[in-house]
This record gives structure tokens, sequence and C-alpha cells, in this order.
């Protein structure tokens, strides 16, 4: 780096850590949300009818006792702006502490987390079934769904990390062992629920999908030595626990409780294959690009380490004027990215497919007036493809510091909850007609 890029370099970057002002008010407003849903269920007690409790109550408690009892309850304007706002608060908080605790920021730990979106969709349409007794599809029902997927992860990452330092055994093998353990216990937890439907019989998906999930476990071990304990606990759990969800699904699949129309297979097909084909032509004009940021040390979006983002803005280096020119097209062949990009074409076709094609309707207030404006739920679709690419034009200008990996992975994650989740979760509805 010569003299003059030197003197542009004016600021040192907070340190790891250290929480920013936006951090700082991001907690508060998760505090606040805490103190007051306290207050609303103390309220009920000491005083009540008080507008608080009512508020509460009739925007938030009333809409998920009636979807996981009822069916699908929608969402409200209260609930929908809340969540939003505690959504963006959550991501922001959690990145700070994840960076704080010196946890992996790969592009690999989010990839990890993906058989967990799966896992949530096929619980909610086990959910949608009605497959769950009534203490346990309350918390199949969103967003409760998402702070129960939230919790295995925690968890997961915590024994995982535990199993990794037992005595006698290989880090790498005893996450594999705890990976069999776990899946056999989300065995027993919700194979009974599904047995009250279905009678054991050898050809039953009750009986040979929780083997074969148990059999890829231990098949991917190998290849998942590379990745941190964390990581590999949380795929190999996550595709055991997907495998076991998965039984409910296939059984409504081939032997449907709620209705007498055959099942359809196809709207699967199309939603999931159409987009990954155009990911997979975006991935190959990506990866010259991005090939050649990592040969120089660089990855798209990201800043080098040391050079805070206002002084990054000021530089006129050849580093800078390369990652520049190289970032928008880099970003296209970034898996992560293109995750994130899926989860809306998915979402969109799916909902598109659910609403125009079978009848269905749209629990989201935003995504209905959408519907509303263009008289049909192509509106919709084209939206979120255009959100799509909306999502490769921030990402492509975005530039995140090196203490903000998390924050940057996090935002993808966000992405895919509000993407590839409910798609996922549409698409697989239509299939068994629930």
């Amino acid at each position: 780096m010569s003299t003059d890029e030197k003197s542009l370099i004016v600021e040192t970057p907070l340190s790891d850590n250290q929480f920013s002002q936006m951090e700082r008010f991001a907690a508060a407003i998760i505090v606040g949300a805490v103190v007051l849903l306290v207050g609303a269920i103390l309220g009920d007690d000491i005083a009540p009818g008080n507008s608080l409790t009512e508020t509460v109550e009739t925007n938030f408690f009333d809409p998920l006792n009636e979807d996981s009892t009822e069916g699908d309850a929608g969402y409200n304007p209260v609930d929908t702006i809340t969540y939003s706002v505690l959504l963006v608060s959550f991501v922001v908080v959690i990145s700070a502490w994840l960076r704080r605790m010196g946890i992996t920021s790969k592009d690999s730990a989010l990839l990890a987390l993906l058989p967990w979106v799966f896992w949530a969709a096929l619980g909610e349409v086990n959910e949608d079934g009605s497959l769950f007794q009534d203490r346990f599809s309350p918390l199949f029902v969103s967003p409760i769904v998402h702070f129960h997927v939230a919790a295995w992860v925690i968890a997961v990452a915590f024994m995982s990390h535990a199993a990794s330092q037992s005595k006698g055994v290989g880090g790498s093998q005893g996450v594999t062992q705890l990976a069999v353990l776990l899946t056999l216990f989300h065995a027993v937890i919700y194979l009974p629920q599904f047995l009250m439907y279905w009678p054991i019989e050898t050809a039953s998906p009750l009986v040979w999908t929780p083997l074969v999930g148990i059999v890829l476990i231990i098949a991917l071990h190998p290849f998942l030595e590379s990745m941190s304990f964390m990581e590999q606990g949380l795929i190999q759990v996550g595709i055991g626990a997907c495998f076991i969800q998965l039984s409910g699904w296939l059984s409504m699949y081939y032997d449907p409780l709620n209705t007498t129309e055959s099942a359809v297979l196809w709207p699967l097909l199309v939603c999931l294959f159409a987009p990954l084909i155009i990911c997979i032509i975006l991935w190959v004009i990506g990866q010259p690009s991005r090939r050649e940021l990592h040969h120089m040390g660089l990855e798209a979006g990201l800043i080098p380490t040391g050079i805070s983002l206002d002084d990054w803005e000021n530089q006129h280096s050849s580093t800078f004027d390369r990652l520049e020119q190289l970032t928008p097209r880099a970003i296209l062949g970034t898996p992560v990215i293109l995750v994130a990009m899926y989860g809306q074409m998915v979402d969109g076709l799916a909902t598109f497919l659910g609403v125009d094609h079978f009848g269905y309707s749209e629990k989201h207030v935003l995504s209905q007036k959408v519907i509303d404006l263009t008289g049909g739920a192509w509106g919709f679709a084209i939206l979120k493809f255009g959100i799509a690419g909306l999502i490769w034009f921030l990402f492509s200008s975005a530039r995140f510091e090196q203490r903000h990996r998390h924050l940057r992975l996090l935002v993808i994650l966000c992405l895919l909850v509000v993407g590839l989740a409910p798609g996922l979760r549409d698409i697989l509805r239509l299939t068994v007609n629930t």
C-alpha cells in the first residue's frame, strides 16, 4: 500500500468486543418488548381488561391459538410490524454476541442451518395436516416455530461442542454418534404422533424414512470432518430431524387423511427446479469473478481487515478498484446469496400456484394487498422474483466490515426464513392437499 493510500485510513474499526450504538438500540427494543409482554400477562390477573393485555391478546395470542386449532388465522398489521421489528432487532443483537463469542462467521455456518429450514417447513405442513396433538401443535405455528427452531439450533450447537470434547472418542466421531442419538430422540417424540393415524408396516414411510435418515448421517461423516464440530452437528442432526418429519409428510402423500383427492407432485417439481436452474446459471456466470477475488485474498462485499466502512469509501487504491469492479458479478457466484435468492423465487411460485390454481388464501397482510392490487397471485410471484434481484443488488452494492460478517450471514438467514421456509411449506401443502 502506498503512502497516499495509507493516509486515507484515519479511523480504526471497533473491536469485536465492543457493541455499536445500533446494536445497543436493538437490544433495548427486545428488552422493551419482553417487558410489555410480561406486563400484559401479569396485567390479566392484576387488572383484568386493561388495554395492554387486550391489545396483546387480540393481535398476538388469539391469532396463534386460532392458527394451531382451527387452521390458518392470518396476520394483522400490528403483529406484522412487531414481528418485523423484532426480527431485525434479534438479527443485530445475535450477530453482535456471536462476534463477541468468537463463533465462526464462514458461509458454511449458514449452509449448516439449511436442514433446519426444511425441518421447520415439514413440521408446519404436518401441523397443517393435524398430525400433532394439542401440546405439540403450537410449536409448529408461525412465528413460534422460528423460536422452536432457534432453541434446537442452540442446543445442538452446544451439545456438538461438548461431544467433540468427550474423552475416548474422536471429536468428529463423537458428533456423529450424538447426531444418531438425537435423531432417535426426535423419533421418540414425533413418530408416536404419526402412528395415531397410520399403522406400522414394512413399506410404511414411518419405518424406512427414519432409517434412511440415520444411514445418511453416518454416510456423510467422512465429508464433514473438515467442518467445525458445531457445523457438523447442525447438519447431521438437522438431516436426521428432517427425515423424522418427512415420514409424516410422506404418509400424508401416500395415504391422505383429510381429503379424497389424489395427491399431486408437479407443484413441488416446478417450484423447486425452475428457480434452481436459474440459480445454477447465475452461479456459472459469477464464478470467474469470485475466483479472481479469492486469488487476491478478497471476498465479494467484504472490506479488507483493519479498514472501516468510511475509510473504504474514500479509497482510490488498486485493491479498492478491483473489489468494486468484480463484486457485482462475484456475488452471483456466492452460494449463500443464491440460496437467499432461490428462497424468494420458490416462495413466489408456490404462492402463485397455491392461490391462483389450488384455491388457497394468503395469510400475510402485505402479500394479500399485492395480490388484491394485481388481481391475482401472479403479481406476487413477479414481486418475489424482483425481490430476488433486489437481494443481488443490495449485496453487490453494500460493503460489510470484517466485524459485521456475522450480521451479513444473519441477514441472509432472515431472507431464508421469510422466503424459503414459507415457500417450502406452501409447496409441500399443495402436494398433499392440506
